[in-house]
């Protein structure tokens, strides 16, 4: 219940401050966050990995913040480049404009639900249940509607493609053996493996872990 209320709270907020950027400035605020967002998860582990190898007794901590440092920077990036190429917002007739504003608000605070779920499966929390969410590996979040899982899912479609990247953990899938990348998570395997780590995390009773 207590991550149902943060989530809506995250998406209240987001939808809300957004509203009021109009039609035109949340259509490119759509585009900045879904680039973002995908660059972001794309290449968070390869930055945690380096980061590690400087500091293995924060490796629980490397994963959340790698994706989000990486989110804030592209963000910044593609927000500076795109408010320079559009400094005169393009204007609509009043229902079109609130109709347009309204589903683009909405829109892009469900993007930072699933963004802020999907990373929060991998913060650094002293419980496999963190605020009562994930009784199990696959239980779903927001009244069943588990945006965490629809961002995974959104993101290895997209890792099949124009987002495929080098070999970084040195384990390919089948489906990507012949062309030698890396899909984004290829077995399905990133809700068991940050539930195990927050089950080992808080069997450390505080303690850093090594």
């Amino acid at each position: 219940m207590l991550m149902f209320l943060l989530l809506f709270v995250v998406f209240a907020i987001a939808a809300g401050a957004l509203w009021f950027h109009g039609l035109w400035g949340n259509a490119i605020t759509l585009i900045n966050l879904i680039l973002a967002m995908l660059l972001a998860t794309n290449f968070f582990e390869p930055v945690a990995t380096f980061a590690t190898s400087f500091s293995p007794g924060a490796s629980y901590f490397w994963d959340f913040a790698s994706v989000w440092v990486l989110f804030f920077i592209f963000f910044g990036i593609f927000r500076t480049i795109t408010d320079g190429l559009s400094q005169q917002p393009v204007k609509f007739i009043m229902p079109v404009e609130m109709a347009g504003r309204s589903l683009l608000a909405l829109w892009c605070g469900w993007l930072v639900v699933c963004f802020t779920t999907f990373t929060l499966q991998m913060a650094p929390l002293n419980s496999a249940e963190p605020m009562g969410a994930w009784a199990s590996p696959t239980a779903s979040t927001f009244l069943g509607f588990a945006p965490d899982r629809m961002w995974l899912g959104f993101m290895q479609k997209n890792s099949l493609g124009y987002l495929s990247r080098g070999n970084h953990s040195g384990v390919l899938s089948t489906k990507d053996q012949a062309a030698g990348v890396e899909v984004f998570d290829p077995y399905g395997e990133f809700p068991y493996k940050y539930r195990y780590r927050r089950t080992k995390y808080s069997e450390l009773s505080g303690m850093t872990p090594e």
